[in-house]
């Protein structure tokens, strides 16, 4: 019988090898499109540069940052280039810088490893990232600069989540509540620095079709793409991402419009199950047939470029690699050498610059306006939700503001002890267009309102005219039915208070959307026309005594 084999390792074929802590692999670089990043730096203190490693502080982490390497290495199979190149670059940059400082504060044990990131390191971090020095008012990151920090930490840890290393209970929740309301988004251009950049982009393309175009291959895929974006309000990434076939003659108007048909790149979010990248039809719009012509001689341009590679993308260019997809870097460098080259200057004075955001938000307003205020249809052009549009892209323009007009009536005379004769009665008939029968309702009380009175309450602009009077007090404010008299300005104001005090419960970026339009109609349309002494001694009372109706802020549900 045979002898069994013996899987044993025999130590005598054991060859020693000396191992030296400091002599780290040069093999840990991850290379991106913006660069190269070396991990191998992120094994010493402040992560000094490559030629100066001998003379560093070695920190005794390599199994964290191969551990790192390896997840972006993975993750870059399955998010999208800027996505890992995020992660590699700022992600790592974090949590590495982190760690310098508690070693420097002489603070906590080493971590080593990713399995010794608990609760606790994650608290420290984000004490950390909040008070971090930043160039600032405050000294310190904003709110949304924090969170950017902090969720690029987090999106690495995730994968280690994934992989059943880290339990996802580390992670608090929330840490960062109404962070929105910390930024102030972007805003639309107004009419006059529309007009401006419109006419510049299409001077840039007659000099393309004429062939006297100043400027290198891809300005002149910019100068169509932000044309393009500010004629359908698509999002760069949905310009860069079109395809050749993207435009179909329009089934029911073919000699005006065309069909637009664009796709949203999606990558995984870190924070759920992976997933690999995938391009999702974002929408088929409806455009202007000029839309097509700009598509069709950007198809002409890139005609010389493709290949059997790249056959259907649109936005294509020759770099150092060969032929590709304009990436959104390029497209940002070449956007900023065109607004640099035109010179603008936006309604402040400032340099105009060129954004697609600001692009999107401005078609959006514009179609708000010619949809008569339709939200719904407006975001099925805009391609969103209605939420998502209302919290981003609706926005109260200058000309919005400057165009608003009250359309109510304020008369300044009191009812106490005066005693209206019919020739007054006549004309307010005529002033309101109503008849007298309805003057005497308004002045005796009988059309009263809770921030006035009306005209005519059960089939006003505003009222359901089904025998029910209207009470959408706030829509009062933008309705010719309307009536102010002296005696209302306590009722009046008294809404005027509650509105101001309901700022602290909501927050300022919803109070401003609902509310901020008829404080500013109240002070600015109402107030003015009554005496000023009268105004500010009613204004207090209201404010120390407020009319019953109006006390509590659950009076303002019901409207």
């Amino acid at each position: 019988m045979s002898s069994k084999k013996n899987f044993k390792i025999q130590t005598n074929n054991l060859i020693p090898v000396d191992f030296v802590k400091n002599n780290i692999s040069t093999d840990l670089v991850f290379i991106t499109n913006k660069g190269k990043v070396d991990f191998n730096r992120w094994n010493y203190l402040d992560r000094p540069k490559s030629d100066a490693l001998l003379s560093a502080t070695f920190m005794d982490r390599e199994q964290l940052v191969l551990d790192l390497f390896n997840a972006v290495n993975q993750l870059s199979h399955e998010l999208s280039k800027t996505t890992v190149e995020f992660l590699a670059a700022e992600g790592c940059k974090q949590l590495f810088q982190f760690l310098d400082h508690k070693f420097k504060q002489g603070q906590g044990i080493v971590i080593s490893s990713i399995d010794q990131i608990t609760r606790s390191t994650i608290d420290d971090i984000l004490i950390w990232i909040r008070n971090k020095p930043a160039k600032t008012e405050t000294g310190k990151l904003s709110t949304l600069g924090a969170r950017r920090h902090y969720t690029s930490i987090k999106s690495l840890l995730n994968y280690f989540v994934q992989q059943g290393r880290l339990s996802s209970e580390i992670f608090p929740y929330s840490p960062f509540v109404n962070v929105n309301r910390s930024g102030k988004g972007t805003e639309a251009y107004s009419k006059s620095e529309y007009s401006r950049l419109i006419r510049f982009l299409w001077s840039q393309i007659s000099a393309v079709r004429n062939n006297n175009f100043n400027g290198c291959f891809n300005q002149k895929l910019v100068i169509y793409a932000l044309m393009i974006a500010a004629k359908t309000g698509r999002n760069t990434s949905s310009i860069l991402n079109m395809q050749t076939d993207c435009i179909q003659p329009h089934p029911l108007v073919p000699d005006t419009h065309v069909l637009l048909t664009t796709y949203k790149k999606r990558g995984m979010n870190t924070s759920v199950q992976a997933m690999r990248i995938s391009y999702e039809l974002e929408d088929v719009y409806a455009a202007h047939k000029d839309v097509g012509v700009l598509i069709k001689e950007v198809c002409e341009l890139t005609a010389p470029l493709r290949n059997n590679e790249i056959k259907s993308d649109l936005f294509i260019t020759k770099s150092k690699k060969g032929i590709c997809r304009l990436s959104e870097v390029n497209f940002w460098k070449s956007v900023q050498s065109l607004y640099t080259k035109a010179g603008l200057i936006n309604d402040q004075g400032k340099e105009l610059k060129f954004q697609v955001k600001r692009m999107r938000k401005t078609f959006g307003n514009r179609i708000w306006q010619l949809t008569g205020g339709d939200p719904v249809k407006t975001a099925r052009i805009m391609g969103n939700t209605t939420p998502v549009l209302n919290t981003h892209y609706l926005d109260v323009s200058p000309e919005m503001e400057r165009n608003h007009k009250y359309l109510g009536h304020v008369i300044t005379h009191t009812l106490s002890g005066n005693k209206f004769d019919n020739e007054f009665k006549s004309s307010l008939s005529r002033a309101l267009e109503i008849d007298v029968d309805n003057v005497n309702k308004i002045l005796i009380g009988d059309f009263n309102t809770g921030v006035g009175r009306c005209s005519d309450p059960y089939t006003g602009r505003y009222a359901s005219k089904g025998g029910i009077a209207c009470t959408r007090f706030l829509a009062c404010f933008k309705c010719p039915n309307q009536v102010v008299l002296e005696s209302d300005l306590h009722r009046l104001f008294s809404f005027y208070w509650l509105l101001i005090k309901e700022r602290g419960f909501i927050g300022k970026r919803k109070w401003k959307k609902n509310y901020s339009w008829v404080v500013k109609v109240i002070e600015t349309e109402i107030e003015p026309i009554f005496c000023n002494d009268l105004v500010c001694e009613i204004k207090e009372r209201a404010r120390v005594q407020p009319h019953p109706m109006w006390v509590e802020r659950m009076s303002l549900i019901a409207i």
